[in-house]
C-alpha cells in the first residue's frame, strides 16, 4: 500500500500489515526495489502486534524459498553450476544464493581431486585454492536447515558413460590399473 524510508504497508486483503524495524533492515536488499502496488512475498511473524498490524519477515520468506529450492535439487539429482569463492584444508566453499555451501575434498571428480605426497593438509589446500574462482558443476548431497549446511559433490555427477563402463565390475573382479 504505501513504503516510506523504513517502513512498507501491505493489503492482505482482510488487513493491513507492516514491515519495518529489524525486519525492514534485514529485509532491505529485497525491498529495496519494492513500490506501491508491487506484490510481496513475506512470512507472518506476528498476527497483530501493539499497533493492531499484522507483522512480515521478507528475509524469514525468502529463506525458507531457498531452502525449499535446496530440497527439490537434491531430490531431482540436478547439476548447478556454481563458482569456488575459498578454498580450506577440507575443500572448497561456494555461494548458492546467499547461502555458503561447502564442497568436501572427497567430493571432488577423480580429475579434479589434489594427489599430494603424503596427504599433507596444507598442500591440499594449495591445491584447492587453483579452484578459487572457477566454476563447476556439482549437485546438492545433503542439507540440514536447521544448522544452515549445505554440502554439494562433484563426484556425484559423474557422466553415465563412466557408470556405464564402471557397472561391468562386480565385487571380487579382479582389474588392472595404476596407482596415482
Amino acid at each position: 500500500i504505501k513504503k516510506d524510508r523504513s517502513t512498507i504497508y501491505v493489503d492482505l486483503g482482510v488487513a493491513t500489515a507492516i514491515i519495518y524495524g529489524r525486519e525492514f533492515q534485514i529485509g532491505r536488499n529485497i525491498l529495496r526495489a519494492v513500490k506501491e502496488g508491487d506484490a510481496v512475498r513475506a512470512k507472518i511473524v506476528e498476527l497483530e502486534n501493539e499497533d493492531g498490524y499484522v507483522e512480515l519477515s521478507v528475509s524469514d520468506a525468502d529463506r525458507e524459498q531457498r531452502w525449499g529450492e535446496v530440497k527439490e535439487l537434491k531430490e531431482k539429482g540436478e547439476l548447478i553450476t556454481l563458482k569456488a569463492l575459498e578454498a580450506n584444508k577440507g575443500g572448497l566453499v561456494f555461494d548458492y544464493k546467499g547461502m555458503k555451501a561447502f564442497l568436501p575434498v572427497s567430493q571432488l571428480s577423480s580429475e579434479h581431486y589434489p594427489r599430494v605426497e603424503g596427504g599433507d593438509k596444507s598442500l591440499i589446500q594449495g591445491e584447492l585454492q587453483k579452484f578459487v574462482g572457477e566454476e563447476m558443476a556439482v549437485v546438492v548431497l545433503d542439507y540440514d536447515i536447521h544448522e544452515e549446511k549445505l554440502i554439494l559433490s562433484e563426484k556425484a555427477t559423474t557422466p553415465d558413460e563412466i557408470r556405464a563402463k564402471l557397472e561391468k565390475y562386480k565385487t571380487g573382479d579382479d582389474v588392472d590399473g595404476e596407482v596415482s
